[in-house]
Formats: structure tokens, C-alpha cells, sequence
């Protein structure tokens, strides 16, 4: 199988989407969060440096995901039709990933009887999703010399409403002793060094205030960590969300696929839908991306620009990141 492609970015960051745009073409093999299955005993920010103690760990790691049954990991929906799978397949591939999950309400993780290799197949391109190892793109890359890397970046305040909305619908929880922990370990990164704020500091700060921290240290972990790296992709999901047919082909020639008309029509069939399901790949892009700006109290949204601001990624957002004074706002 040829090397691998990493797509790998923060939690609600359109990562699913993306993924399965890469799975939607009939020569890959995705995995969805295999890491956060299967965990990886490397550090979530580890140093760049280090890649050569990992590189053992993660050789084995993508070499195994191919022979991963977790539903979770390789049942996420639509599954589309490959190269490599007849209509037969096909068809078994979908009846096991429903019985497993099934199964899985009573026994996590339940396996999945069936579930395509692509083993003898060295066209197809294995695509390793995750949301968990955002943090460690640049030593994977570095440790990983044949991997490609897509870095995807959603708007702040896009990434901080979605959180927010899980939170107030019990997806998951919210800001508090993990987050902190989290930021602990962030703050101990070189990027993180320069803006000189301590944890007590973030202990003050509002839970959108923390949230915003947390992703301007991520962000500029994994920028640092990829800085002119021919082999590292960095897309703004808005971006994506404007125009999806031509990112998703500037994506496919970054990731060396060819153009294939099942991804044309996954891309119109899912930007084309109204489910309003918070883990739908079927939605209207720009009304997702840009939900946050109706949804955030103004107050919130100045809190999270003024970080943004004084961070080195504020140049992915010029518009928003002008002072408020440019923004026609009134400067305290």
C-alpha cells in the first residue's frame, strides 16, 4: 500500500467531512480516529525533535490499521464504493458495520465481521483521520517521511459555538479540570513560551477565553512543527465550505488522487443537505461555517478576537482580526 495520508485537526473542525471526502474516492482505505480506539503511547504535543523515539511507534501503528474491526473506526458513514471491493463486498462491509454497532451497545468496540484491507493493492492510499493527534502532525510527518499531511483549521469562534452547542446539548463536557490538564501540558510547548501567560492565568479567564487559548496554542503547535514543509497541506475549513468542489480538488492533487466523479457527486449531495444532526457530514457549508457569527453574543466574540489577535495565526484571519477600532466598534 503507498504511504499514507494524515488528516488531522482539532474536534469540530470539519475533519469528518474532509475524511470522508478522501474516502468518497474509490482508491482509499480511511480510518476514522483509529487513535482514539487504539492509543498511541507518544505524548499529545510531544517535540519535534523527538520523531526519530517514535518512529517505530507509529510504523506499526499505520501498519495495523488496515486490520482494525472497531465500528467506530471503520464504520463511519456513507461507505462508499472502492476499487477493490466487489458489489458483494460491498454489501457484507455494510451488514457488518450494522450488526457491530449493534453489538456494540452491549460490548464496546464490538468487531466488524468483515470489514476491506486493499491488501495487494499498492494504488490505494491508506487516509488516517484524527482529531486526537492533532498535536503531533509535525513529529508524525517528520517520523513518517512518505506520509502526506492535511492540516485543518476551522475560525475560532466557528470551532468555540460548536463546542459550546455539544456542551449545552450533553454531547460531552465541557471546559473544566481535562481542560485545564490540557492546557498544562500546552503551555509547556515553545510557541506556547512567547506569549508568557501562566495557568493560573487561564484559571481566571472564561470558559471561551480558555477554549480560544486552547486552540491558539494548538494552532501554533502544529505550525511551528510544519513550517515549510512541502509535505504538510494547511486548509482553512471555511475555505472548503466557499468553494468545495475546487478546494476538494486542490486537496485530491495534494494528496496525488485522481479526480473521480463519485467525489463530485459525494461533494454536491453533501453540501446540498439541511440535517441539522451535530455529527452530519450532510449539511449547507456556508451556513455551518458561519453560524457562530449569529450564535455568539457580540461580547463572546471580541473576548475570542482579542486573543486571536495577539497570536501569530491571527494572519489566517486578517478580517477578523483587525482591532475593533477598524471594525467600526468603538475602542475602550
Amino acid at each position: 500500500m503507498n504511504p499514507c495520508i494524515l488528516l488531522f485537526g482539532m474536534p469540530r473542525s470539519g475533519t469528518t467531512w474532509i475524511g470522508k471526502l478522501l474516502d468518497s474516492h474509490p482508491d482509499t482505505l480511511y480510518r476514522h480516529e483509529p487513535d482514539s480506539v487504539r492509543r498511541l503511547t507518544m505524548p499529545l504535543f510531544p517535540g519535534k525533535e523527538d520523531a526519530p523515539g517514535y518512529r517505530a511507534e507509529l510504523e506499526r501503528f499505520v501498519d495495523q490499521l488496515p486490520r482494525l474491526r472497531s465500528p467506530e473506526v471503520v464504520g463511519k458513514q456513507p461507505l462508499f464504493p472502492k476499487s477493490y471491493q466487489s458489489a458483494a463486498a460491498l454489501a457484507a462491509y455494510r451488514a457488518s458495520v450494522i450488526g457491530a454497532k449493534a453489538a456494540s451497545r452491549i460490548r464496546r468496540h464490538f468487531p466488524c465481521l468483515y470489514r476491506p484491507t486493499a491488501a495487494g493493492c499498492d494504488r490505494v492510499r491508506l487516509v488516517w483521520k484524527s482529531v486526537e493527534s492533532s498535536g503531533r502532525l509535525g513529529t508524525c510527518i517528520e517520523a513518517l517521511p512518505d506520509a502526506r499531511g492535511i492540516h485543518l483549521m476551522r475560525h475560532p469562534c466557528g470551532y468555540i459555538a460548536s463546542i459550546l452547542r455539544g456542551e449545552a446539548t450533553q454531547r460531552f463536557s465541557g471546559p473544566g479540570e481535562d481542560d485545564l490538564w490540557l492546557l498544562k501540558m500546552l503551555l509547556d510547548t515553545p510557541a506556547a513560551k512567547t506569549h508568557h501567560i501562566s495557568l493560573d492565568d487561564i484559571e481566571k479567564l472564561t470558559p471561551e477565553e480558555r477554549l480560544t487559548w486552547r486552540w491558539v496554542l494548538i494552532q501554533e503547535k502544529i505550525l511551528a512543527d510544519v513550517a515549510n514543509c512541502e509535505r504538510v497541506l494547511t486548509l482553512r475549513y471555511e475555505d472548503i465550505c466557499a468553494e468545495p468542489l475546487a478546494l476538494t480538488r486542490q486537496l485530491f492533487q495534494f494528496a496525488a488522487l485522481e479526480w473521480h466523479p463519485q467525489t463530485e457527486e459525494f461533494v454536491r449531495a453533501s453540501t446540498q443537505g439541511t440535517n441539522t444532526d451535530y455529527y452530519s457530514v450532510f449539511k449547507h457549508p456556508q451556513r455551518s461555517a458561519q453560524r457562530w457569527r449569529s450564535e455568539l453574543p457580540p461580547q463572546v466574540i471580541e473576548r475570542i478576537l482579542g486573543i486571536l489577535r495577539n497570536s501569530s495565526v491571527a494572519r489566517f484571519y486578517p478580517d477578523d482580526a483587525q482591532t475593533p477600532a477598524a471594525l467600526g466598534e468603538v475602542a475602550p
